[in-house]
């Protein structure tokens, strides 16, 4: 029985951080630039990918609970305490914290500006300069936080690879 859940638990995770990071590559790859490239304006642009990365957050979210839920079944199981299966518990911490602060503290940030304060990027308003420049920088913040967790959940499933089952 327990040959059964282990297996059971090793699939969810790798499924989990395999859609996360496919969702992450593929949002960044053929979503973000395109929807810029190809829509006649900045804030529907901007209107369509906000739509997108909420449900890609969501997906996000629950492939974290995902490969929580898993790690926290292979810590109860002392056969399982190996070098690999720490390191992939730690990547999961620090992916779901990296998660939550991008999702929730940074992006609900960026959205209120886009939404509330600034309302028009296709319009420049020169008394809103400082919102711009502080959508900028929290922008860049996020696409870096993405791109660890892109990079942590590559080496989250690298690990896998090499890991007793």
């Amino acid at each position: 029985m327990k040959l059964f859940f282990d297996r059971i638990f090793v699939f969810v995770e790798t499924l989990a951080a395999g859609g996360w990071m496919g969702a992450l590559a593929g949002f960044g790859f053929a979503v973000a630039g395109t929807v810029f490239q190809e829509l006649p304006t900045i804030n529907l642009a901007g209107n369509v990918n906000a739509a997108v990365l909420a449900k890609l957050n969501r997906l996000e979210f629950i492939a974290a609970a995902a490969m929580a839920v898993s790690a926290i079944y292979f810590l109860l199981r002392s056969d399982w305490w190996t070098t690999v299966r720490l390191v992939k518990t730690v990547l999961v911490v620090v992916m779901v914290a990296t998660l939550i602060y991008y999702a929730l503290v940074v992006g609900d940030r960026l959205e209120y500006l886009r939404v509330v304060e600034i309302q028009d990027f296709d319009n420049f308003d020169t008394t809103k300069q400082h919102f711009r420049d502080e959508f900028t920088r929290l922008h860049h913040r996020y696409t870096q936080l993405v791109k660890a967790n892109l990079g942590m959940g590559t080496l989250y499933l690298l690990l896998s690879a090499f890991e007793r089952r």
